[in-house]
């Protein structure tokens, strides 16, 4: 709710809000579901199945039942060349900046070691 995605109308000039144009790419949802935003289900596809917690919690039950990962071709369906970027869009750079997988995967994995029992070092046998 807090991504430059989620936020994208803001950057829009109120007639820009009215522009069927714009709203493809700044509010690609806003005819079938109310929303002025780019949403999850706009780069994840349709979140019905996926979105329960426990289905979340198991990503490749989660892509099995429809999470899709979003690829460049996705992507540049609104960062094209017609877009009115400053600069060409990159890839790479972009999804480091989307990405809001893997600091959140790292923070529970480390959640999961801290909270496992330690077991105590093999003994080693005296000679």
């Amino acid at each position: 709710m807090k991504s430059k995605h989620a936020r994208a109308t803001d950057t829009l000039a109120e007639g820009q809000k009215k522009d069927a144009r714009c709203l493809s790419c700044h509010a690609p949802d806003q005819v079938e579901q109310t929303l002025t935003a780019v949403t999850c289900e706009t780069c994840h596809g349709g979140g019905q199945y996926y979105s329960p917690s426990y289905v979340m919690k198991d990503p490749e039950l989660a892509r099995l039942v429809g999470l899709v990962d979003p690829s460049e071709k996705q992507c540049r369906t609104c960062h094209d060349a017609s877009s009115p970027s400053l600069r060409p869009f990159d890839f790479k750079e972009a999804l480091k900046a989307i990405d809001h997988w893997s600091a959140e995967r790292a923070r529970k994995q480390q959640t999961r070691a801290d909270a496992a029992p330690s077991t105590p070092a093999p003994a080693t046998a005296k000679k």
